[in-house]
């Protein structure tokens, strides 16, 4: 374990042989951090393809998305890692121009890993309001159309009603007609006569037959202009309701990565906290990606830095030949003189 975490770190073991065993350790742990962020990169990428419709069926292909994506995390990290000399001082590493240029591309790393992490986070909540949109939407169309519905409905009332109205008219007059026959008299309620009192079908009887023929015509009519108004509506009813029904069947939302950033946003809207909270999230997982970096340029000057600034300065000036015994020659100087 603790070679692999070095190589990891993408030390040189060759130097790290000839030094403490502190100074083993502190190198270990930078392979700890650069190992930290490409677990999380996993899981980032692993969650993301989980919510793409045509992966979210098979795992397999999510998890080895997330490991292809870990891997790259890695060797950026490592690269930034490994590639770092340390400077004797923190003035010096401070004015050095890789230094932000390796800062800022972990940094960037530490944001893409984030983002999907902070969904993952929210991932019940997120579910909830996609649930609950989904809801309010069907809700939506049945109410829409349920408003055409009982405009229809009201129409149909109408209808009803004035053709009892009609029909009314006509069961009075009818009464009227008989009375007026039988040679009743009655009255209105203004206390009108109505009916003559002779009996039998005089020219009184006839005219009040001829009004009630009338009446009876045209409530037949309007009992065939009403049926065929009916059927009509009453289709048109039929279909309004058979369009909400298929449309609130089969409306489907989308639950991939992108419905899950706007409900996200829509959580945010509706509750402070919700963004706080993400803001946190993503710091705090960008500050485990830049912590490699940070920790290996500020980390104490060691044994391991001393020897590798040698190792830099003695090749750069010998005989490619002579550079293996020169090398070595270094290392029992440096082991001797951190030993003491």
């Amino acid at each position: 374990m603790e070679r692999f975490l070095i190589w990891c770190a993408g030390s040189d073991r060759s130097i790290l042989d000839h030094c403490p065993r502190g100074e083993r350790i502190k190198h270990i742990g930078f392979g700890s951090l650069v190992l930290i962020p490409a677990l999380l990169a996993f899981v980032s990428m692993a969650y993301a393809l989980s919510t793409v419709e045509a992966l979210s069926g098979s795992l397999l292909w999510c998890y080895l998305g997330g490991l292809i994506w870990a891997l790259i995390i890695f060797s950026f990290d490592r690269f930034i890692v490994s590639t770092h000399i340390r400077k004797t001082s923190n003035r010096e590493e401070v004015k050095n121009p890789a230094f932000y240029l390796r800062f800022l591309f972990a940094l960037i790393l530490g944001i893409v890993i984030s983002h999907p992490l902070v969904l993952l986070y929210f991932d019940g909540s997120i579910e909830d309001r996609i649930t609950a949109d989904v809801t309010e939407y069907r809700e939506e169309i049945k109410g829409r159309y349920e408003a055409d519905i009982a405009v229809i409905q009201q129409r149909l009332n109408n209808m009803d009603s004035l053709y009892q109205h009609k029909e009314k008219l006509r069961n009075a007059q009818a009464d009227i007609v008989a009375r007026e026959i039988d040679g009743e008299v009655i009255r209105n309620a203004k206390g009108e006569i109505l009916t003559t009192g002779f009996a039998g079908k005089g020219p009184s009887a006839e005219n009040k037959i001829r009004h009630l023929q009338q009446l009876e015509r045209e409530l037949q009519q309007t009992r065939v202009n009403d049926s065929l108004q009916r059927l009509a509506m009453q289709d048109e009813m039929a279909g309004l309701k058979a369009r909400s029904d298929s449309l609130m069947q089969n409306y489907a939302v989308s639950y991939d990565y992108l419905r899950r950033e706007l409900a996200l946003e829509d959580l945010k809207a509706e509750h402070g906290i919700v963004g706080l909270t993400q803001w946190f999230l993503m710091l705090l997982f960008v500050l485990v990606d830049i912590l490699p970096v940070t920790f290996k340029t500020f980390a104490p000057y060691g044994l391991y830095d001393r020897m590798r600034q040698d190792d830099l300065n003695l090749l750069g000036a010998l005989d490619p030949s002579k550079r293996e015994e020169a090398l070595q020659q270094a290392y029992n100087n440096a082991s001797i003189i951190g030993k003491s």
